[in-house]
């Protein structure tokens, strides 16, 4: 006679270690960011300026990879199918 198998407790939670290591990153980058700019003001003023620019570069990805380029696509399966529709052969 085979003994019983163990039963299956279902998943188990793992600790939410990544989210506590990220925040611990945070938190001390934050706290060498206050100290910077407590040694030298303009440090403040530096991070905004480079917020300001991942920022801009983040619109510009989501402007043209996830709004512009699909309807640049759309708009050129368009003109082919209207193309071969026609009956003219556009070998470019």
């Amino acid at each position: 006679m085979t003994p019983p198998l163990p039963r299956n407790p279902g998943p188990r939670r793992q600790p939410p270690t990544v989210a506590i290591g990220l925040l611990v990153v945070l938190m001390v980058s934050l706290g060498f960011l206050a100290m910077a700019a407590a040694v030298m003001p303009q440090f403040l003023l530096m991070v905004l300026v480079g917020l300001g620019m991942v920022l801009f570069f983040a619109v510009q990805y989501f402007a043209w990879a996830r709004w512009l380029y699909p309807r640049l696509v759309r708009a050129e399966q368009e003109r082919q199918a209207l193309a071969e529709s026609r009956g003219e052969s556009n070998e470019s």
